[in-house]
């Protein structure tokens, strides 16, 4: 496990769940898990406007309501709706990058700040992560869980 730490930048990773939608609901329940040790158990899970169905339905099955934040007119997320978005009433922020339009978010490090900046974590699913590979870090881009 060691070497896809060092692979993607992110301070220790877990071969289990193997994929898919079961590693996106382990993700959020862990984001659940997290905030409720702190003490700071919180109610919402922000979702972009190009995310797909399994998104919002995993932040549900956690027990979190959702709200969308759309997208700029690039297709991507802004940082500042993001930054408009967050409270501290919210866990995480859902993002793929790529995005299911196969778009970079190329604004992620700006979306990740605002995030944190409230308290929250940044959740990446990484579904289209294979234009990444090599190439780009999601431990450097402000991400806290990935799937």
């Amino acid at each position: 496990e060691r070497w896809l730490a060092e692979v993607s930048g992110m301070e220790a990773v877990s071969l289990q769940p193997a994929a898919g939608a079961q590693g996106e609901l382990t993700g959020i329940k862990m984001i659940r898990a997290h905030h409720t040790e702190r003490g700071e158990p919180r109610k919402t899970v922000l979702i972009p406007s190009t995310a797909h169905g399994t998104n919002p339905a995993s932040a549900a099955l956690s027990g979190y309501g959702v709200r969308q934040v759309e997208v700029g007119s690039a297709g991507v997320l802004e940082a500042e709706k993001v930054r408009a978005a967050m409270d501290r009433d919210v866990a995480a922020l859902m993002v793929t990058n790529p995005s299911t339009l196969g778009l970079f978010e190329n604004e992620i490090l700006g979306v990740a700040d605002a995030v944190h900046a409230q308290g929250g974590l940044v959740y990446m699913d990484g579904a289209n992560m294979n234009a990444l590979l090599g190439v780009a870090k999601p431990g450097h881009m402000g991400v806290d869980v990935l799937q």
